[in-house]
């Protein structure tokens, strides 16, 4: 199971929202890791903006080193010249995938933007923007790491 991650709106809120407890960047990311850790078989791959502007070593340092080890790189930029007609984000997702020629795998988007996905609404686990990863979501990404491999 391959977890594609945005950043904004995920693992914080997105924009000037604060999180009731004053946190700011990654405030959500240990949450995030401990679902992580209960299923060792999901892989990371970047895919948040923030790989457009931030060296790859940067985007990593947030991450627990275990954590860390388990992700796999970034999706291609969107100047990549994507041959896909699909949105914004899925196109990087599917290029991604077919690049690593992993497009067989099982995986599932963790993103704030449902409008970046077109054709793989099913592989998308969406998050309030303002809200971040919350229980809801958490329940939702839960369920699509417990799915048997086909």
């Amino acid at each position: 199971m391959i977890l594609f991650l945005d950043f904004d709106g995920v693992l914080h809120p997105e924009g000037d929202a604060s999180h009731p407890d004053g946190s700011t960047d990654f405030c959500f990311l240990p949450r995030l890791e401990v679902l992580l850790r209960e299923f060792p078989h999901v892989r990371i791959v970047i895919s948040s903006s923030w790989r457009e502007k931030l060296a790859y070593k940067t985007l990593l340092k947030p991450f627990s080193e275990d954590i860390r080890a388990r992700i796999l790189g970034a999706t291609p930029h969107s100047g990549f010249g994507l041959p896909h007609p699909f949105a914004h984000r899925e196109g990087e997702i599917i290029a991604w995938l077919q690049l690593h020629d992993a497009v067989s795998e099982q995986w599932v988007a963790l993103d704030d933007a449902e409008w970046q996905f077109d054709d793989y609404k099913d592989h998308l686990v969406v998050c309030g923007s303002f809200v971040g990863f919350d229980d809801e979501t958490e329940a939702a990404l839960r369920a699509h790491f417990e799915r048997p491999v086909p």
